[in-house]
Protein backbone atom coordinates (compact mmCIF):
# COMPACT_ATOMS: atom_id res chain seq x y z
CA UNK A 1 0.00 0.00 0.00
CA UNK A 2 1.30 3.80 -0.92
CA UNK A 3 0.13 6.78 -0.25
CA UNK A 4 1.09 10.56 -0.13
CA UNK A 5 3.27 11.85 2.24
CA UNK A 6 5.40 15.22 2.25
CA UNK A 7 8.73 15.39 3.80
CA UNK A 8 10.63 18.15 5.39
CA UNK A 9 14.03 18.28 4.53
CA UNK A 10 16.82 20.46 6.50
CA UNK A 11 19.86 20.94 5.43
CA UNK A 12 23.37 23.07 6.47
CA UNK A 13 23.08 25.20 2.97
CA UNK A 14 20.40 26.15 0.13
CA UNK A 15 22.53 23.40 -2.16
CA UNK A 16 22.41 20.66 0.00
CA UNK A 17 18.83 21.21 1.09
CA UNK A 18 17.85 20.68 -3.03
CA UNK A 19 20.31 17.96 -3.17
CA UNK A 20 17.78 16.26 -0.70
CA UNK A 21 14.73 17.81 -1.91
CA UNK A 22 15.24 16.16 -4.94
CA UNK A 23 16.42 12.80 -3.27
CA UNK A 24 12.71 12.88 -1.70
CA UNK A 25 11.15 13.79 -5.23
CA UNK A 26 12.98 10.73 -7.51
CA UNK A 27 11.17 8.20 -4.51
CA UNK A 28 7.64 9.60 -5.32
CA UNK A 29 7.22 11.64 -2.55
CA UNK A 30 6.47 15.53 -1.74
CA UNK A 31 9.21 17.55 -0.28
CA UNK A 32 9.80 21.32 1.14
CA UNK A 33 13.47 22.15 2.03
CA UNK A 34 14.70 24.57 4.15
CA UNK A 35 18.56 25.81 5.07
CA UNK A 36 19.91 26.67 8.13
CA UNK A 37 22.61 29.20 6.68
CA UNK A 38 23.31 30.32 3.13
CA UNK A 39 26.75 29.07 2.61
CA UNK A 40 29.82 26.15 3.80
CA UNK A 41 31.35 29.28 5.84
CA UNK A 42 28.51 30.45 7.71
CA UNK A 43 27.21 26.59 8.38
CA UNK A 44 31.12 25.68 9.42
CA UNK A 45 31.08 28.50 11.53
CA UNK A 46 27.58 28.04 13.50
CA UNK A 47 28.28 24.50 13.67
CA UNK A 48 31.62 25.06 15.46
CA UNK A 49 30.75 28.37 17.32
CA UNK A 50 26.99 28.38 17.88
CA UNK A 51 25.74 24.64 18.27
CA UNK A 52 22.59 26.08 20.86
CA UNK A 53 21.37 28.79 18.09
CA UNK A 54 21.87 26.05 15.70
CA UNK A 55 19.54 23.60 17.32
CA UNK A 56 17.06 26.08 17.53
CA UNK A 57 16.86 27.01 14.59
CA UNK A 58 16.61 23.52 13.38
CA UNK A 59 13.26 23.40 16.05
CA UNK A 60 11.68 26.38 14.98
CA UNK A 61 12.15 24.95 10.82
CA UNK A 62 10.00 21.81 12.49
CA UNK A 63 7.90 23.54 14.04
CA UNK A 64 6.90 25.65 10.66
CA UNK A 65 7.06 22.32 9.28
CA UNK A 66 4.16 21.15 11.78
CA UNK A 67 2.10 24.38 11.35
CA UNK A 68 2.31 23.08 6.93
CA UNK A 69 1.02 19.27 8.42
CA UNK A 70 4.01 17.96 8.22
CA UNK A 71 5.46 15.73 10.12
CA UNK A 72 8.48 13.66 8.92
CA UNK A 73 11.78 15.78 8.92
CA UNK A 74 15.05 14.30 7.42
CA UNK A 75 17.87 16.32 8.40
CA UNK A 76 20.40 16.20 5.04
CA UNK A 77 23.12 16.93 6.40
CA UNK A 78 26.42 14.78 8.43
CA UNK A 79 27.85 17.83 9.82
CA UNK A 80 24.57 19.80 10.71
CA UNK A 81 23.21 16.59 12.66
CA UNK A 82 25.95 16.06 14.60
CA UNK A 83 26.65 19.81 15.66
CA UNK A 84 22.80 20.24 17.12
CA UNK A 85 21.25 18.26 20.05
CA UNK A 86 19.06 16.07 18.45
CA UNK A 87 17.56 14.10 21.40
CA UNK A 88 16.56 17.81 22.16
CA UNK A 89 14.54 17.93 19.57
CA UNK A 90 12.85 14.70 19.23
CA UNK A 91 11.66 15.17 23.12
CA UNK A 92 11.04 18.94 21.79
CA UNK A 93 8.93 17.93 19.41
CA UNK A 94 7.11 14.69 19.82
CA UNK A 95 4.52 14.73 16.64
CA UNK A 96 7.80 14.97 14.17
CA UNK A 97 9.41 11.74 12.95
CA UNK A 98 13.30 13.32 12.75
CA UNK A 99 16.04 10.87 11.22
CA UNK A 100 19.44 12.04 10.54
CA UNK A 101 22.57 10.15 8.91
CA UNK A 102 23.94 9.30 12.42
CA UNK A 103 20.82 7.05 12.46
CA UNK A 104 21.94 5.06 9.53
CA UNK A 105 25.77 4.41 10.82
CA UNK A 106 25.33 1.97 13.36
CA UNK A 107 24.18 -0.56 11.42
CA UNK A 108 26.58 0.11 8.76
CA UNK A 109 29.02 -0.31 11.36
CA UNK A 110 28.37 -4.16 12.12
CA UNK A 111 28.79 -4.92 8.12
CA UNK A 112 32.81 -4.07 7.66
CA UNK A 113 35.61 -4.15 9.36
CA UNK A 114 38.00 -1.54 7.75
CA UNK A 115 36.23 1.84 6.08
CA UNK A 116 37.32 4.64 4.50
CA UNK A 117 35.17 7.67 5.69
CA UNK A 118 34.67 11.10 4.19
CA UNK A 119 33.46 14.01 5.76
CA UNK A 120 32.65 18.26 5.55
CA UNK A 121 34.87 19.00 8.78
CA UNK A 122 36.76 17.58 11.79
CA UNK A 123 33.89 17.94 14.09
CA UNK A 124 31.59 15.69 12.17
CA UNK A 125 34.34 12.98 11.19
CA UNK A 126 34.71 12.94 14.98
CA UNK A 127 30.86 12.39 15.61
CA UNK A 128 30.56 9.43 12.90
CA UNK A 129 33.71 7.79 13.92
CA UNK A 130 32.67 7.87 17.65
CA UNK A 131 28.94 5.65 16.41
CA UNK A 132 31.12 3.32 14.69
CA UNK A 133 33.81 2.89 17.81
CA UNK A 134 30.44 2.73 20.05
CA UNK A 135 29.35 0.12 17.61
CA UNK A 136 32.41 -1.83 16.56
CA UNK A 137 35.70 -0.79 18.87
CA UNK A 138 37.73 -3.20 16.66
CA UNK A 139 36.44 -1.10 13.30
CA UNK A 140 39.75 0.23 11.46
CA UNK A 141 38.92 3.72 9.60
CA UNK A 142 40.81 6.04 7.61
CA UNK A 143 38.64 9.33 8.02
CA UNK A 144 39.24 12.58 5.85
CA UNK A 145 37.93 16.33 5.91
CA UNK A 146 37.32 17.79 3.21
CA UNK A 147 35.43 21.57 3.17
CA UNK A 148 37.26 22.25 0.31
CA UNK A 149 35.52 20.28 -1.41
CA UNK A 150 32.35 20.71 -0.52
CA UNK A 151 33.08 24.24 -1.56
CA UNK A 152 33.98 23.06 -4.97
CA UNK A 153 30.51 21.45 -5.34
CA UNK A 154 28.63 24.33 -3.92
CA UNK A 155 30.14 26.55 -6.60
CA UNK A 156 29.18 24.42 -9.25
CA UNK A 157 32.89 22.49 -10.20
CA UNK A 158 32.20 19.94 -12.57
CA UNK A 159 32.38 16.12 -10.62
CA UNK A 160 35.67 15.37 -13.41
CA UNK A 161 37.24 18.65 -12.23
CA UNK A 162 36.80 18.50 -8.70
CA UNK A 163 37.94 14.46 -8.57
CA UNK A 164 41.07 15.36 -10.74
CA UNK A 165 41.70 18.70 -9.00
CA UNK A 166 41.84 17.17 -5.27
CA UNK A 167 43.15 13.98 -6.51
CA UNK A 168 40.42 12.31 -4.68
CA UNK A 169 40.92 8.57 -5.81
CA UNK A 170 44.49 8.65 -5.13
CA UNK A 171 43.67 9.48 -0.96
CA UNK A 172 45.21 6.02 -0.18
CA UNK A 173 41.65 4.31 -0.12
CA UNK A 174 43.42 0.83 -2.23
CA UNK A 175 46.76 0.90 0.03
CA UNK A 176 44.44 1.18 3.14
CA UNK A 177 42.29 -1.84 1.72
CA UNK A 178 38.63 -0.22 2.75
CA UNK A 179 35.98 -2.65 2.24
CA UNK A 180 34.15 0.57 1.69
CA UNK A 181 33.92 4.39 0.91
CA UNK A 182 31.34 5.97 3.23
CA UNK A 183 30.24 8.94 2.24
CA UNK A 184 29.70 11.34 5.56
CA UNK A 185 28.86 14.30 3.83
CA UNK A 186 25.12 14.75 1.47
CA UNK A 187 27.53 16.83 -1.12
CA UNK A 188 29.38 14.07 -2.02
CA UNK A 189 27.01 11.56 -3.67
CA UNK A 190 27.39 14.60 -6.34
CA UNK A 191 31.05 13.34 -7.04
CA UNK A 192 29.64 9.65 -6.51
CA UNK A 193 29.74 8.26 -10.45
CA UNK A 194 32.94 10.15 -10.96
CA UNK A 195 34.62 8.51 -8.06
CA UNK A 196 33.06 5.06 -9.26
CA UNK A 197 34.95 5.38 -12.39
CA UNK A 198 38.21 4.75 -10.43
CA UNK A 199 37.62 2.87 -7.06
CA UNK A 200 37.18 -0.81 -7.08
CA UNK A 201 35.51 -0.68 -3.41
CA UNK A 202 31.52 -0.05 -3.31
CA UNK A 203 30.52 4.00 -2.05
CA UNK A 204 28.01 4.22 0.51
CA UNK A 205 25.26 7.13 0.00
CA UNK A 206 23.03 6.76 3.72
CA UNK A 207 21.05 9.16 2.01
CA UNK A 208 18.65 5.85 0.70
CA UNK A 209 18.44 4.29 3.72
CA UNK A 210 17.21 7.76 6.04
CA UNK A 211 14.64 7.88 3.40
CA UNK A 212 13.06 4.58 3.85
CA UNK A 213 13.94 5.14 8.51
CA UNK A 214 11.47 7.76 7.46
CA UNK A 215 8.75 6.44 4.72
CA UNK A 216 8.73 2.90 6.23
CA UNK A 217 5.39 3.44 8.40
CA UNK A 218 3.78 5.28 5.31
CA UNK A 219 4.62 2.15 3.28
CA UNK A 220 3.85 -0.24 5.36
Amino acid sequence: MTCTIKIGVIAGTPVDTQMGVDLVKRQGFEALGHATASSPEEQNRLQFLEPEFLTQKVLDIIGDFESQKIFGTMIYCNSLSAAIDIEHIRRARPKSTVVTPLDVYRNLALKYKKIALWAANGQCLSAIEHIFYEQKPSIDIMGVSMLPVIKAIESGEAPKAIVEKFDLVSLGLECFDAECLILGCTHLPYLQRELSKGLSIPIIDPADEMLRLLTKSCQA
